[in-house]
């Protein structure tokens, strides 16, 4: 009687180990007794039951508000991504013996840098596995890119001061594999559930199933120069660096249905010289659409320029319209149509329009208190880029600057040579009154070598798009 006890308790132990893994034998994936379809977390639960990476327990449940051991999550991970468990190095983990069941599966993920021990030398197999670490874990055995961390995008309030894990929560926040526990908490320290485990494992699966990679080394480049940033929530795609440094891949996700332009420059360096170049490009539209549940990708490639937006600084006075004109005069669009700026930062200040074909024009602000003000704005092709470059230039041909103080404090000023070309620079008599006129595109340093005071120098910017002329003047101290 205590021998088949002895069999039954020895049975039982081995159960709780492998039933994470193995699909129990008295529970059928399709038969779940506490896991009706109905629940949010069901779909996961079967589809990882089906394939035999999760399984039940012989009196045919599932438990999916139970725990999950460091030791079960790895084992369930090492089964999910098909790691070597038998060619390992031993992790030499005080609590991990290489006869556990568990073992391999512990040091294959240990020796490929996905999970590591606690401080004092221990693994914790028997430790309830947090949601953060598994965030981490997930992060790390799929690939995921590393979204650059910021705390005014983060949503939640219990993960703003974790050391190790914030950032690998938000990038599966960010990828729209979790949105927490609440809109504000992500409950980082509490145990995972084989529920809550099961959903993220399928979506970072199918996260990672539907981005593309780019490698520079495709196009023939050493590495990428620069590329189409996008990483916003509303945005079609996200275009994130596989590493920050060298930029040598880059991931693009689908994040919701539509089109993106997509424009890659590569880097490339003579072996010889050691030279780089940045001439090289590729462009693209990245057409997203979902298909039965799934996203499908497709990049087109272009030669495309598409419509630019042209951002004036018309400051805080409310405009009544905006009307462009060519440089010679003759009138384009007697009233543009306005649009929100995309740069919040500027939109409290500025006046957005866009511009379809390359040139150069004259943009007139009228103001609703009757005051006009005309604007140079050039619009040029870079073949590298979908967007035209756009500058702009209001027309301030003449500015008048004056410090204060008396002469002698300022001292006399020192014009550089060649700086009558860009401006003309005239300082009233015996006093510290400067004007500028502008002459060409350009810029003017005027030093004080015997100031008295803080004042080193008169900066004058001088931007000119066809007629229009723009000075700009700012006086400098030696702090700064």
């Amino acid at each position: 009687m205590f021998a088949q006890k002895l069999k039954l308790s020895l049975g039982a132990f081995a159960a709780a180990g492998i039933l994470l893994v193995s699909q129990a034998s008295a529970a059928s994936a399709s038969k779940f007794t506490d896991v009706p379809s109905t629940k949010p977390y069901a779909n996961a639960v079967y589809e990882l039951a089906e394939r035999n990476i999760i399984g039940g327990y012989e009196d045919g449940t599932f438990k999916p508000a139970a725990s999950i051991t460091r030791g079960q999550a790895a084992a369930i991970i090492a089964k999910l991504r098909n790691f070597d468990t038998r060619n390992v190095k031993d992790p030499k983990f005080k609590d991990v013996r290489q006869s556990q069941w568990n073992y391999g599966a512990i040091a294959a993920l240990a020796n490929a840098g996905v999970i590591n021990g606690y401080g004092d030398g221990r693994f914790g197999p028997n430790d309830s596995i947090t949601r953060a670490q598994m965030a981490s874990i997930l992060v790390k055995t799929f690939g995921l890119p590393p979204y650059s961390y910021s705390s005014s995008e983060n949503p939640f309030t219990d993960t703003q001061s974790l050391a190790s894990h914030q950032t690998t929560i938000n990038i599966l926040y960010k990828m729209g594999i979790t949105s927490g526990t609440s809109l504000t908490t992500f409950s980082p320290n509490a145990p995972i559930s084989r529920a809550q485990a099961a959903v993220l494992i399928v979506k970072t699966e199918k996260v990672k199933e539907s981005t593309i990679t780019l490698k520079a080394a495709d196009y023939g480049w050493d590495s990428f120069y620069t590329y189409s940033r996008y990483d916003q929530v509303d945005d079609v795609i996200h275009s994130i660096p596989s590493d920050r440094s060298i930029w040598k891949e880059i991931q693009i996700i689908p994040m919701r249905e539509g089109t993106a332009a997509l424009s890659l420059i590569g880097r490339t360096k003579d072996p010889v010289t050691g030279e780089e170049s940045h001439e090289e490009y590729q462009k693209f539209y990245v057409h997203v659409k979902q298909e039965d549940g799934e996203w499908k990708v497709k990049l087109e490639q272009s030669e495309d320029i598409t419509s630019t937006e042209v951002s004036l600084n018309t400051g805080p006075d409310k405009v009544n319209k905006v009307s462009l004109a060519t440089m010679e005069g003759t009138m384009l669009q007697e009233e543009v149509k306005l649009k929100p700026c995309n740069y919040a930062v500027t939109q409290a200040v500025s006046t957005c329009f866009s511009i379809d074909d390359p040139g150069e024009y004259v943009a007139i602000v009228h103001y609703e208190n009757g005051k006009t003000v005309r604007y140079g704005v050039s619009a040029a092709v870079h073949e590298s880029s979908f967007n035209l470059f756009i500058r702009t230039a209001k027309e301030q041909p003449e500015v008048t600057i004056d410090p204060g103080g008396t002469p002698n404090e300022l001292g006399k000023h020192v014009l550089p040579e060649g700086s009558g070309k860009i401006a003309s620079v005239t300082r009233d008599k015996e006093s510290n009154k400067f004007t500028i006129k502008g002459i060409s595109e350009g810029i003017v340093h005027i030093k004080f070598p015997d100031s008295k005071g803080a004042i080193e120098e008169l900066s004058i910017d001088v931007r000119k798009i066809g007629s229009i002329i723009d000075v700009r003047a700012t006086f400098s101290d030696r702090y700064h």
